[in-house]
Order: C-alpha cells, then structure tokens, then sequence
C-alpha cells in the first residue's frame, strides 16, 4: 500500500510541475498577488489599468471601411502611378490614436469633400451653351468660310445653317453685321468692308520725242499691279493698243502694239507734230462687291 501512494505522490508532483511549466512558458503571474475577490469577483489594480493604457497607446486602430493598408515591400513593387494613387493623403490615412471608429450611415457625413467641391464649381448649364468658336472674321462682298465644332447646327441668319461637326462656304452681303445661332444662344459678329481695288502703273521703257516705234513693241513698257483684298473675284481689262503678259497674280506686262508697218505709222503721223502718243486704258471690276475702277496711260514716240 505504501508504495502505491508513492506512486501516485510522484505522478501528481510529475502533473504539477508540467502545469508550472506550461503556465510560466504562457507568460502568466506566478505571484501571490489576489485576482478574485472572496466574493468572486475579479479583482482590479491600478497596476492593470495602467499596463492596459499601455497597450491601448501603442494600437494602431484603423477603420477598414474608409482606408487601405499594404506592405511596404508590396508598394515599392507598385508602378508610379498605382503608387501615387495609393499613397496619396485621400487615399490612405492611418491613425495612431485612441480615437472612435465607428461608421455612420448619413450620405452627408460620409460624402468625399473633395467630390462636394467639384459639384459646387459646375458650371451653370446656359452658360455652358455659349458659343465659343474662336474669333470670327467675316468680310462683305465675298465668300467666307466658316466651322461648325458643335453637335447641333450652326446657323447663320439671314444667309445659310452650317450641319454640325462641318465647314460651309457662304456668299456675303453689303450687312455690317450678322448674327449667328447655335440651339438658344446667339452671338453677333461684325463684317469687315471689303476694300475697293488698286491700280499702279509704272514705267518700265523711256519714251520721248526721240523713242522709237519698233523699240516700244519690242519691249515691256508698263508694269501694272493691281491690288485687292480678294483677287480672284477681279476682272481686269485692257482696252487699246496693247499685248498684255500675266507675269504674276493681280501682275500685268504691257507692250505697245500701235502699228503693224511703217505706212500705218506715216499715216497715224500725217498732219500731226512729234512727238506722238497712243494710250491704253485698264479696267478692274469686282464681280461680288460691284466695285469698278480704271486706269489710263499712254506710249509717247517720235520717230518710227
């Protein structure tokens, strides 16, 4: 019987000291200290409360539904843009104080105030249909061509509608302004007038008493220039004695081209005193515009 009790003393000392172990491998108290009071209830110390501040100071609480934690490891593998989008104040934000963290199902609390400020710079919609298609030049008395940026047409009163996404050509009048219309807005735009063309005339051959015939209609002797805002809706005209050579645009060689012999020019001469002249007149007419203008000149020679 004796050695059956040191048997089970042994097993039971065996069974302690596993339990000490196991119980100091936790971490737990092994002091005296009472954790239950004789009424069983638990036992608060200022010591716990202040281990307990501890740990609260030291917790990183952050609210899931409102921020995203990575690894560092795992961002510095990011590209640079995923990595700035990440890393940015309105993206990821991480509290290290003891502060509250519940959500709350008001829209207006949990609107971004970034997303309430670019509502509130929206533009008002009329002032979005203004029209906006750069500085319109039109002239009267031609043809103007003009663009159309926008998905509804754009009408010119008066004169023609332009479909959207398109460019027209369009004829103009003597107007000094036209107003053109886009849905409900409109905006008003000045003509500018169409300017009346020019004539110059310069003398390229000598002429005088002593100038000969066969010398003036065998050279160039006037170079006209005639000039204009829009030229190709000129007509110019020579009348006389002249061939004319186009050398440029609104550009005119002229040569006399009075006599085809001698006995043409003795009697052109007969009765007359040297030193003679035979002219030539120009001619300009805008085919729009119905502006007209001349211009004259004349081949002086003495002898034949």
């Amino acid at each position: 019987m004796k050695k059956q009790r040191d048997v089970k003393f042994i097993i039971y000392q065996a069974l302690y000291i596993f339990v000490v172990c196991v119980v100091a491998i936790k971490g737990a108290n092994l002091d005296l200290t009472q954790v239950v009071e004789d009424d069983g209830k638990p036992t608060i110390s200022i010591d716990s409360l202040l281990k307990l501040h501890e740990i609260i100071k030291k917790s990183i609480i952050v609210d899931t539904n409102l921020y995203v934690i990575i690894k560092k490891s795992d961002l510095e593998k990011m590209d640079d843009k995923i990595k700035q989008l990440v890393v940015s104040p309105q993206n990821v934000q991480i509290s290290s104080s003891p502060i509250n963290t519940f959500t709350t199902n008001n829209p207006q609390i949990q609107q971004n105030p970034e997303v309430k400020k670019e509502e509130e710079l929206k533009k008002d919609p009329g002032e979005m249909q203004e029209i906006r298609i750069g500085n319109i030049q039109l002239t009267q008395y031609t043809n103007n061509t003009l663009n159309n940026p926008y998905d509804t047409p754009l009408e010119v009163e008066g004169i023609t509608t332009i479909p959207p996404k398109s460019s027209k050509t369009f004829q103009t009048g003597g107007q000094s302004t036209v107003t053109i219309k886009v849905g409900s807005s409109t905006k008003t735009v000045e003509l500018k007038p169409n300017e009346k063309p020019k004539i110059s005339m310069q003398r390229v051959s000598s002429m005088g008493e002593e100038t000969r015939v066969t010398q003036l209609q065998s050279s160039v002797c006037y170079r006209v220039t005639i000039s204009d805002d829009f030229p190709g809706q000129l007509d110019v005209k020579f009348n006389g004695p002249v061939s004319v050579k186009t050398v440029g645009s609104g550009i005119y060689d002229v040569t006399m081209n009075a006599f085809g012999s001698k006995s043409a020019f003795d009697n052109f001469t007969d009765g007359k005193d040297s030193p003679y002249s035979v002219g030539f007149t120009v001619s300009v007419s805008d085919n729009i515009a119905g502006h007209k203008i001349t211009g004259q000149n004349s081949f002086i020679f003495g002898e034949w």
